[in-house]
């Protein structure tokens, strides 16, 4: 889903912008993605420039997000754009199941 098409900024909080600004200079500008190294298998933060605020734990079912500053953390624009797709997939897995089980009730059997 776009964000022209969203209405997910309507859940955020009015002090969004303040809050996002203290999380950048918290993590200093810098990406708090964990890489692991695939030779040592060492993990370390990814520490690329960073410019965007995601929550580490997403709200679910239209429910707040918890924007307390142990749940945000700065993301490059890569890493961030690779945990929206991951969750945007788990969510679409998410709805189908809950498809599928409500078609699966709905049949004669069950009423």
């Amino acid at each position: 889903m776009a964000w022209s098409s969203s209405n997910r900024d309507a859940r955020f909080n009015p002090g969004w912008e303040r809050t996002r600004k203290r999380i950048l200079e918290r993590d200093h500008h810098r990406c708090q993605w964990i890489v692991t190294d695939w030779h040592t298998g060492a993990k370390h933060i990814c520490g690329y420039p960073a410019n965007e605020v995601d929550h580490k734990v997403r709200a679910k079912n239209g429910e707040p997000d918890d924007d307390s500053p142990s749940n945000l953390w700065a993301l490059c624009p890569y890493h961030h754009k690779q945990k929206t797709a991951r969750e945007s997939g788990e969510a679409r897995v998410e709805k189908r199941r809950s498809r599928e089980e409500a078609e699966w009730y709905s049949r004669p059997a069950f009423r």
